[in-house]
């Protein structure tokens, strides 16, 4: 075959070809002149092979002799290297060569392939692997690959590092009340804004969710963790901008130190992690380093996430059913339900303990849309089997479960499904619920309003705008806090605050429930500045179904008996 026609056919492949001998170039063809960026194959034949090479890649030219060595068990060896082109960005190819004779002297065939492309794929996939896609900052692999690092090296130098998690305070109620939309934005912002908090050899992490985490290497002594703690919390005090509108969250900080509280990637995982939950169990918005004492709180939570899980489907969570009565007739009009957990070993389990906890893993929707339906059912049965047509039950509602259960469209399905009257269920709300979901809650209680459940305003006078709320909402009713009844008769300013919300609720002809009441005084002292409704121990404590039902018994039968 003559060389003309070889040419022919070597300028038709689709990859360089290469002929040289030593750091000399004696053939090429027209793919490697392109591949080169040069201006022409006399150009490229005037060259050396090494002057084609970026920098970094002619100390491999140094390999050829010792691959060629090797290529009789190996087949034709390749390297991967780099093209300098002229003005232009380097292009990254792969070499496979093997040894041939030319013009009668041994020399170096080598195909040049370009691997751009494909180098760009795997730095892609890399960048996937390691980094999150929506706020760009490291994923947990790359974090946990970074943790390891600064560990090792910080035993080496002997130094300390600090790590943070750091949890997002209303995070739900973004995605929930604004949209997922609106919650993707907030945690871009939050990336951005952590990450005017950190040094360049710091890491900025998120690990999932609203979940992030920053390592502090080569931590100086002093309060240097605490001081980007507090720059962290200012930082997200500042008002974000979502769909439109301002809102505020915060953030609760654990912090752990290396060597100080441990000496292994896991342990400080777990502490960081436990000295989060504490700055949330503390109020939220704060930072709380970790302290030993924390390792057994944070294993009695999961004990008690884990029974929570489990306990309505085992029948532990109960209703008991506190009185409320006329303080005219003493007849009773209604009653309280008080969600109960009875565990099988701990006992009683306060419902400021696993309520908290059930809204914070979102079992607070399932449990109180099972509680309302036992509500609504008994009070059904209660009606028909004692005659009592007007009995109602209130239910609490905190601003937590109105998301969760998306309330205007379960009650309506409760009440139907029971076979109880609109009229037969009372809401109790606190005003935090308009405070923090003004709008999604005025929309969904006004419909329920509009469908005949009545509201109650509960812990009236404690808040900040329960006269705003009393406005903005059609309230039936207002409960006075149990405090302000037990300091009235002995405290002239609670007496004239409870006088002048039991003078503004019956001027605005709403209900008004006294809490609290544990003695004839108390009721008499209401019912005479013009509290018609009232509950507490004097009329009965919080009672089970079964002791509530003979409750009603008796007092319909001393009804009877006091009307013959």
């Amino acid at each position: 075959m003559d060389e003309d026609l070889c040419r022919h056919l070597f300028d038709r492949l689709p990859d360089g070809l290469l002929i040289h001998r030593s750091d000399q170039i004696l053939f090429a063809n027209d793919n490697l002149v392109r591949l080169s960026g040069l201006e022409g194959m006399e150009e490229l034949l005037n060259r050396s092979l090494s002057s084609l090479l970026h920098p970094e890649s002619r100390v491999a030219l140094e390999q050829f002799p010792k691959l060629l060595k090797e290529e009789a068990q190996d087949g034709n060896p390749t390297l991967e290297m780099k093209l300098a082109q002229p003005g232009r960005k380097s292009v990254a190819v792969e070499m496979a060569f093997s040894k041939v004779s030319y013009q009668g002297e041994e020399a170096i065939f080598s195909v040049v392939r370009d691997i751009t492309r494909r180098k760009e794929e795997e730095a892609q996939i890399r960048h996937q692997a390691n980094y999150d896609p929506l706020t760009g900052l490291p994923n947990r692999a790359l974090f946990l690959d970074r943790l390891t690092h600064d560990l090792k090296r910080a035993k080496r130098t002997k130094s300390r590092t600090a790590l943070m998690f750091i949890d997002l305070d209303r995070f739900k109620w973004v995605n929930d009340t604004l949209g997922h939309s609106a919650g993707d934005q907030l945690l871009k912002e939050v990336s951005e804004r952590l990450l005017e908090c950190h040094r360049k050899s710091d890491t900025v992490a998120r690990l999932g969710g609203d979940e992030f985490t920053v390592i502090l290497p080569d931590m100086a002594k002093g309060p240097f963790a605490e001081r980007v703690a507090g720059q962290i919390l200012e930082a997200l005090a500042r008002p974000f901008m979502l769909a439109g509108q301002e809102a505020f969250i915060s953030g609760s900080v654990g912090i752990t130190i290396f060597p100080d509280d441990a000496d292994n990637v896991a342990d400080l995982l777990k502490n960081a992690d436990s000295a989060m939950y504490r700055a949330k169990s503390d109020g939220r918005n704060a930072y709380r380093f970790f302290t030993p004492d924390m390792h057994a709180e944070a294993q009695e939570r999961m004990e008690l996430e884990k029974d929570l899980h489990k306990a309505l489907g085992r029948g532990e969570l109960v209703i008991h059913y506190q009185p409320i009565v006329d303080l005219d007739t003493y007849e009773v009009k209604g009653a309280e339900a008080l969600l109960r957990w009875h565990h099988p070993k701990r006992g009683n389990v306060a419902p400021d303990v696993f309520v908290q906890v059930a809204e914070e893993i979102s079992l607070i929707g399932p449990i109180t849309e099972w509680a309302l339906e036992e509500v609504c059912a008994k009070n059904r049965q209660w009606r028909d089997e004692f005659g009592l047509e007007s009995l109602f039950i209130s239910v609490n509602l905190t601003c937590t479960r109105c998301r969760d259960l998306t309330i205007d469209e379960k009650i309506p399905h409760i009440l139907e499904k029971t076979g109880l009257p609109a009229d037969g269920l009372r809401l109790e709300i606190t005003e935090n619920i308009i405070m923090e979901e003004e709008d999604r809650a005025m929309s969904m209680l006004s419909h329920l309003v509009h469908q005949g459940v009545a509201l109650w305003l509960d812990d009236f006078g404690t808040g900040f705008s329960s006269l705003s709320v009393l406005k903005k909402l059609p309230v039936a009713g207002v409960k006075v806090d149990r405090i302000f009844v037990a300091e009235a008769m002995n405290d002239r300013e609670a007496s004239v605050l409870v006088e002048a919300i039991i003078s503004l609720a019956n001027s605005l002809n709403r209900d008004v429930i006294g809490e609290g009441v544990e003695g004839m005084d108390q009721a008499l002292y209401l019912r005479e500045r013009g509290c018609h409704l009232a509950q507490g121990y004097y009329f009965g404590k919080p009672m089970a179904h079964e002791e509530f039902e003979y409750y009603l018994k008796e007092h319909i039968a001393d009804r009877k008996q006091s009307s013959d």
